[in-house]
């Protein structure tokens, strides 16, 4: 009886089957909710939690694409102009929601694992190369599906392939370069991430990202620059962090011809014992330079730990060298000149 109801009214028949699809939309809610409850309640990790939280909303649109493409159809509602392009957006709603969520998830799980192993510069490469491999996968696979959902068809494009390939390769060239650039940087390991870094243009600051298509450093100044990678890759950079676990600062200072050398050293090396930045293995030194216009130049050598702490070791190497000259009385010169005048016995 009711089936033969059902072949009778196409509309009711519909109507039940997008009915059915909501309530088992709403089952997979509940579920998927209850299951997220457990796991929070015997202590599982909150990454298994948070991604179970965030396929609920694709999974619930999935069913309910499914559910209506069967209700249209069986209402005889398919010859509608708006049938296809309603489908297609309940269709391409879930691909779009899974890929967001997947790239999401890797990004989070590989930005864990970089940190975890931030003292181990191989690894950290492998997992920054693999986390943008897997995001160009993912946003790729999920165009094309949504080209295939919406019967896109690139044949029409493809059999032009020649032209389309030159015009492609014109429009994609930086792109392409900056992307093979980045898996250069990769590859040749010219910096990591927390390396301090001084580029060609002067600026210098600490690399906190390499990403897909460019690598970013924040200066001194608390200023993110974006450089290409395909200039990375080929630009001349000057790396003060990797390499080496030491950076060398340098202070020049002056003293009167008239002053003693060696105790000027002894004074100058003293005050350096309360630097806190300053590191003792290896020693701090001092360098004469030149015999200047009014001064013996001399120059302070000191190492510290990390690159970001020159300007404030700097800053406590005058300090604390000024202080000593005032205390040992140890003249600081300034410029001088004698302006000789001729008397012109005419």
């Amino acid at each position: 009886m009711l089936s033969e109801w059902l072949a009778l009214n196409p509309m009711a028949h519909g109507a039940l089957i997008l009915l059915l699809g909501i309530a088992l939309g709403y089952l997979v809610h509940l579920g998927l909710t209850r299951l997220v409850g457990k796991l929070t309640d015997v202590g599982s990790s909150a990454e298994g939690s948070s991604a179970v939280r965030r396929i609920r909303l694709p999974l619930i649109l999935m069913v309910m694409a499914i559910f209506t493409d069967d209700a249209i159809e069986t209402a005889g509602l398919h010859h509608f102009w708006w049938s296809d392009d309603l489908l297609a957006t309940l269709q391409s709603l879930p691909v779009i929601l899974f890929v967001w969520i997947l790239t999401t998830v890797c990004r989070s799980y590989f930005a864990r694992r970089t940190e975890y192993h931030r003292e181990e510069a191989a690894v950290v490469h492998a997992l920054v190369l693999i986390n943008n491999l897997i995001t160009v996968v993912l946003v790729g696979g999920g165009g094309l599906v949504l080209l295939h959902i919406w019967s896109i068809d690139l044949t029409p494009l493809l059999a032009s392939a020649g032209l389309v390939t030159a015009i492609g390769a014109l429009a994609a060239r930086d792109t392409l370069a900056d992307f093979f650039g980045g898996i250069a940087i990769f590859l040749d390991r010219p910096c990591h991430i927390g390396d301090y870094v001084v580029l060609n243009s002067g600026e210098r600051g600490e690399v906190v990202d390499i990403g897909i298509r460019s690598t970013r450093i924040r200066t001194r100044d608390d200023i993110f620059v974006s450089i290409p990678n395909s200039l990375m890759a080929t630009a001349k950079i000057i790396n003060e962090t990797s390499f080496v676990p030491q950076y060398r600062v340098r202070c020049k200072v002056g003293v009167a011809y008239d002053s003693d050398l060696d105790e000027v050293e002894r004074i100058i090396l003293a005050s350096l014992e309360d630097n806190p930045f300053v590191l003792f293995e290896p020693q701090p030194r001092i360098r004469c330079r030149a015999l200047g216009d009014w001064a013996v130049e001399l120059e302070v050598l000191a190492w510290i730990k990390e690159p970001r702490d020159r300007g404030a070791a700097l800053d406590h190497i005058i300090r604390q060298i000024h202080r000593a000259y005032r205390e040992g009385r140890i003249q600081i010169p300034f410029p001088q000149q004698e302006v000789m005048y001729k008397k012109d016995e005419s």
